[in-house]
């Protein structure tokens, strides 16, 4: 890679981690059950059991981090780490506040290359690696998933969290916002992405040496008591990255025309409702 793409690469990781340091504050605070939900059936999936020790990569506030400490109990250890210091120390204060302390440590760090100074990631050390709704932000998802299999034991699991389809019910509403931004969504997935299909996910996991690769996908169902909830719950995730790229100018007319078609997705007591598909990937190192 030249001087230049390394900084580029480098400076696109500065700036993810400026965006979740500016959600780390509300995330999964506005009232709203999404990614709390994801991390435990991830863990679930992923059938983590007492005395493991497992790397939650994107760890996050801690929404697979802390279902993956209760699943190891005091005799494992979840390795957390995150670009994002206000992400790492949310992840911190929840698992003070659960008593997990003993069992957690929650990292600042580069969770593609896993290289941490001051924790012990030996090739074969880990018994599962996790990534929870988040592996498709790296900028070399492949190169990061050949990082975990040799950080994980022979017998060990990949458990990956990916989106699958949007409910299609709210495709006007994003139709709506799109002629108004001015930047990237932090959720646009580039044309080689393996995040565009299933075939695409395991392909690339058999390139990184992984085997038995296999996708369950559910229902992710999120419920908002009225679209100011909504509009609160997108600007405590990365979908702000959208939001702030809209110029100050236009944003009430942007605001508008989203509302505009908010109002033709309300219950008859102004509640939200959108059910996406999320996919469960496993994956074994034999």
């Amino acid at each position: 890679m030249s001087d230049i793409a390394q900084d580029r690469e480098a400076d696109r990781k500065a700036a993810l981690a400026l965006l979740f340091d500016r959600s780390a504050p509300t995330y999964e605070r506005v009232g709203v059950e999404h990614f709390n939900d994801l991390g435990r059936r991830l863990v679930d999936h992923a059938k983590v059991t007492t005395g493991q020790r497992v790397l939650d990569v994107g760890c996050g506030t801690g929404a697979v981090l802390v279902p993956a400490a209760r699943a190891v109990g005091p005799e494992g250890e979840v390795i957390g780490v995150d670009l994002s210091g206000g992400m790492v120390a949310r992840a911190q204060e929840e698992a003070a506040r659960q008593g997990l302390l003993h069992q957690v440590r929650a990292v600042v760090g580069d969770a593609e290359t896993v290289a941490l100074a001051d924790v012990p990631t030996a090739p074969g050390s880990f018994d599962t690696v996790l990534a929870g709704i988040c592996l498709f932000f790296f900028p070399h998802p492949g190169a990061a998933a050949a990082r975990y299999r040799e950080l994980l034991k022979p017998g060990g699991r990949f458990g990956v969290s990916w989106w699958g389809r949007p409910d299609p019910r709210w495709d006007p509403v994003y139709a709506a916002s799109a002629p108004y931004g001015r930047g990237p969504s932090s959720h646009t997935l580039p044309a080689t992405s393996p995040f565009r299909s299933v075939d695409a996910l395991h392909a690339m996991l058999g390139e990184a040496g992984f085997d038995e690769a296999e996708t369950a996908e559910e229902d992710c169902v999120t419920h908002f008591a009225h679209a100011e909830q909504w509009w609160r719950w997108v600007w405590s995730t990365a979908g702000r990255q959208f939001w702030e790229s809209v110029p100050d100018g236009e944003r009430d007319k942007a605001v508008a025309a989203v509302n505009a078609e908010l109002d033709t997705l309300k219950a008859p007591d102004g509640s939200l409702t959108m059910t996406s598909k999320v996919r469960f990937t496993l994956a074994k190192r034999s």
